[in-house]
């Protein structure tokens, strides 16, 4: 499915992705589509779901969610119910400031080079890379470059840093940190489904999963 662009003055660099074979059973896949705008990678949500994208200096934003995203679409929606969301932050940009501060959080060892590089030049304060206490959320690392969360319904934490605010529904997402890349060198998924598609909820999950996994990222099924 192609997402209409919002653009705020930056720019998207074109990159190659893989089709996957699906990790998933196929009466699940068959409710799902794959959203994408052109040169941004894309996410799975429910079939018929509506889409639209950002770019801008720092990256990109991609937003699923059931019923079409009406405007203004600056600043950024504030979702309180089911949505999807995507988002890329580039090194080489102002989203280093952003992923300086994730890496700080999630990945210490693997983010040193660019938490220190951020760090010395003195732009955000030092406070600012203490890490935080989550205690609601369960955090695990499928590996050193991959964070997996959940965060419970009507708390915050990792599910509500982006464009989803607290709910009466849980958050589950995905942090994936790829520091020697310029473009895409942290990618976040967030999701978050009606009770009733928890098995969508989790068929989106591990194909999120697998695509973060892939080098290039996914460009959908094969």
């Amino acid at each position: 499915m192609s997402c209409p662009v919002n653009d705020e003055g930056g720019s998207s660099t074109p990159v190659a992705r893989e089709s996957m074979p699906a990790p998933v059973k196929e009466p699940l896949t068959r409710q799902l589509a794959y959203f994408q705008a052109e040169n941004s990678p894309g996410v799975y949500a429910p079939r018929n779901w509506s889409c639209r994208a950002w770019f801008g200096s720092s990256g990109s934003t991609l937003l699923v969610t059931p019923r079409r995203i009406e405007p203004p679409y600056f600043p950024l929606p504030s979702i309180p119910g089911p949505a999807i969301t995507i988002q890329t932050w580039d090194s080489a940009s102002p989203g280093r400031f952003h992923i300086a501060l994730v890496a700080a959080q999630l990945f210490p060892l693997l983010g040193d080079e660019i938490i220190t590089r951020v760090r010395q030049e003195h732009l955000i304060s030092e406070a600012s890379f203490d890490r935080e206490s989550r205690p609601d959320d369960q955090i695990s690392y499928p590996t050193d470059r991959l964070v997996q969360y959940s965060t419970p319904a009507q708390r915050t934490g990792l599910g509500t840093d982006g464009l989803l605010q607290m709910s009466t529904l849980p958050i589950r997402g995905l942090a994936a940190l790829n520091p020697q890349s310029e473009v895409n060198a942290l990618t976040e998924v967030r999701v978050r489904l009606p009770a009733d598609q928890q098995a969508v909820q989790e068929a989106i999950m591990q194909l999120e999963t697998a695509c973060l996994q892939l080098k290039q990222g996914c460009r959908g099924l094969q």
